[in-house]
């Protein structure tokens, strides 16, 4: 089995399936509903002032404030709101590189 695509988030298009990336968490977003779980804003200084909404359908999911992640999910175009997000369902995955708060 072939690892997935890695690709920033400012590549995202809807278009590449089930890709890699990296971002950090800037902030939450208050949903006010229980699906999808939680929905936060992502961003890369690396890669300029670009950010991307996440949405986190999968319950084992939680990302927090400030924290950065290496991410496995869905590149999604979410045409209700003709917005582009990376999607954590079923099947996704987080690791945490870096916590402020092991500083």
């Amino acid at each position: 089995m072939s690892s997935p695509p890695f690709i920033h988030i400012d590549e995202f298009d809807g278009t590449h399936g089930f890709v890699k990336t990296k971002a950090f968490v800037n902030y939450t977003i208050d949903l006010r509903s229980h699906t999808p779980q939680q929905k936060v804003m992502l961003g890369n200084t690396d890669r300029g002032e670009v950010e991307r909404p996440c949405v986190v359908f999968n319950d084992d999911i939680t990302l927090d404030e400030g924290c950065g992640y290496v991410f496995g999910g869905f590149d999604n175009q979410w045409d209700a709101g003709e917005e582009i997000q990376l999607k954590l369902a079923q099947g996704a995955w987080i690791r945490k590189i870096y916590d402020p708060d092991d500083q």
